[in-house]
């Protein structure tokens, strides 16, 4: 079986390394080109996201800066662009590796919508509206008295959904999400979240949120951060995400769960999933508990309905 991962953030730790290189199976790497092979994984999303060090007036430019080092380091015949529904499919029926863009917080559009739509044409297919903070669109899951999406970010969800870019609302505060529940008319995801009722963070969704998300035919990617898997400060295994995944499932989202690992975000990996090229073990684990068909829908096919429904 193939992989889809929703979130990673391997463009940062090039961004920050140049003499890194991609290819050569770097250990600082968790999603390295060799342990994509390894892992069976064949369409990787790549987030860009700026750390909240960077000023205003040097966000957007660095999210051109890591739109470059994936041209230059990282894109080849080897690992695609995916931008449109078309190379979606190309990439699936030909056995193909796609990565697509998407961008981690709308703080780095330094509320421009030209610089949205620059974005796009260079390839960006998704942002998460937010990183923990509050910004010109909404409220992070951060915030300690969250409001919901403002004015502009009104705007750039229209013009997301004109253009066919997923809205992806983890990080999110809580009237933030509820509000892109009403104000989105395509489906939306949560790339890389687990679930509040067995772990109480405010980056994770409650019940009430997986339902809604589920009532909009979208999907939340389970990741693979510990401390939004676990209250407990312990190691971290693979059956631990898998209770996650079971309550998705009680809740009614077979269709509407899928996996986005954090990797190349995160300092502490799970004891037995500390890569992309691990992913073998995580499958193996599904199999022991679910149906291959839905496996199949964990691991690939739920990502690549609602990609297929919002990328033009």
């Amino acid at each position: 079986m193939k992989i889809f991962d929703a979130h990673c953030d391997v463009l940062g730790k090039l961004w920050q390394n140049p003499q890194i290189d991609y290819y050569q199976g770097d250990k600082q790497l968790h999603v390295g080109f060799p342990d994509l092979e390894k892992g069976n994984v064949d369409i990787q999303v790549l987030a860009c996201f700026v750390p909240t060090h960077v000023p205003f007036g040097r966000r957007f430019h660095t999210v051109l800066e890591m739109i470059d080092v994936f041209y230059e380091r990282v894109a080849s015949e080897q690992f695609r662009m995916i931008t449109t529904k078309a190379d979606l499919q190309d990439c699936v029926l030909k056995g193909r590796k796609g990565a697509i863009l998407f961008v981690e917080g709308a703080h780095a559009l330094e509320e421009s919508l030209v610089q949205l739509r620059t974005w796009y044409r260079l390839g960006v297919r998704g942002m998460t509206l937010t990183w923990n903070h509050g910004n010109a669109v909404a409220d992070g899951s951060g915030e300690p008295n969250p409001g919901g999406v403002t004015a502009f970010g009104r705007q750039v969800v229209a013009e997301m959904n004109r253009l066919g870019m997923i809205i992806d609302v983890s990080h999110l505060s809580d009237p933030g999400f509820w509000d892109i529940m009403e104000l989105s008319q395509a489906p939306v995801i949560a790339s890389h979240s687990n679930s509040r009722k067995l772990c109480n963070h405010p980056r994770n969704l409650t019940d009430e949120q997986i339902k809604a998300l589920i009532a909009k035919d979208g999907v939340m990617g389970l990741t693979f951060v510990d401390f939004f898997t676990v209250e407990e400060k312990r190691k971290v295994w693979i059956d631990d995400i898998l209770r996650h995944l079971d309550h998705v499932c009680a809740l009614g989202g077979v269709d509407h769960v899928a996996f986005g690992s954090d990797f190349d975000g995160i300092s502490q990996t799970y004891g037995d999933l500390t890569c992309a090229g691990d992913y073998p073990l995580l499958l193996e684990a599904l199999l022991k508990r679910y149906k291959e068909e839905e496996v199949m829908k964990f691991v690939q096919g739920n990502w690549l309905r609602v990609f297929g429904n919002v990328l033009q």
